[in-house]
């Protein structure tokens, strides 16, 4: 008996614990739920005037959600990701689609991660004026060039879109920052690269600027089957695109 109790006991320990565990996951999901935070698109005014459009000539676009208190005078900028395209054919099919064209875009994006305004999810910036990018030329940010075959006319206008976008950021507050986090993801994260010198120049002397690029680093190495597949491409994207070249 005294044997079976003792594995009774122990038993309802194992439960107990079992039981607090469980609780406490469940509290601590609880507290990651966060509000959805819906942020409007707008379109970069008197952008197609200086040749800043999409690829399908559509006017690029960015959402903000302004900043308040301590933090009003804090910016976070986001280059949205999604690949590239590197000849006429990729860029073709992808001015058909939501990375090609602001009309096929959602008006209303999801503010989350850095982007959140929720305390308890983005204690370092939910306070700030946070903007996210749209991304609509396939290059980064970075290209300036034009293709025409026939009826087929797109445009390769990165640099431009970037330039358009901070130009109307800076009427909206941008140019009385404080302190600013310029960043991206992926191909966004390669903007990030492209574009922080450039952009702490733009507010040197007022602003403390910082950029944080999320995988955005791609190596010129050979892949697996020994071919220079990335160099290849990324070539594609430079000569197609019109990069400038350093």
């Amino acid at each position: 008996m005294a044997r079976r109790r003792v594995r009774t006991w122990a038993a309802a320990v194992a439960t107990g614990v079992l039981v607090v565990v469980v609780a406490a996951a469940a509290s601590a999901a609880a507290v990651v739920v966060e509000e959805k935070l819906m942020v409007e698109m707008a379109l970069v005014p008197g952008a197609a005037s200086t040749g800043a459009v999409c690829l399908d000539r559509c006017p690029p676009a960015y959402h903000l959600h302004q900043g308040s208190g301590a933090g009003a005078r804090g910016w976070l900028l986001q280059f949205e990701g999604g690949g590239w395209c590197n000849d006429a054919r990729s860029c073709a099919g992808r001015a058909r689609t939501s990375l090609g064209s602001s009309s096929l875009m959602n008006k209303l994006e999801t503010f989350s991660g850095l982007l959140s305004n929720d305390p308890a999810m983005n204690p370092d910036f939910y306070n700030w004026n946070r903007v996210k990018m749209r991304y609509c030329d396939g290059g980064s940010f970075a290209g300036d060039s034009e293709f025409k075959n026939g009826s087929l006319v797109m445009y390769m206008r990165g640099q431009r879109i970037w330039d358009a976008i901070i130009t109307d950021l800076f009427l909206k507050g941008l140019a009385k920052a404080e302190k600013v986090l310029l960043s991206g993801c992926s191909a966004g994260g390669l903007a990030t690269f492209f574009h922080c010198d450039d952009f702490e120049k733009r507010l040197r002397g007022v602003a403390t600027v910082k950029c944080m690029s999320d995988a955005g680093f791609f190596l010129d190495v050979d892949d697996i089957s020994g071919h220079g597949t990335v160099r290849s491409f990324f070539n594609g994207v430079v000569d197609f695109q019109g990069f400038r070249r350093i």
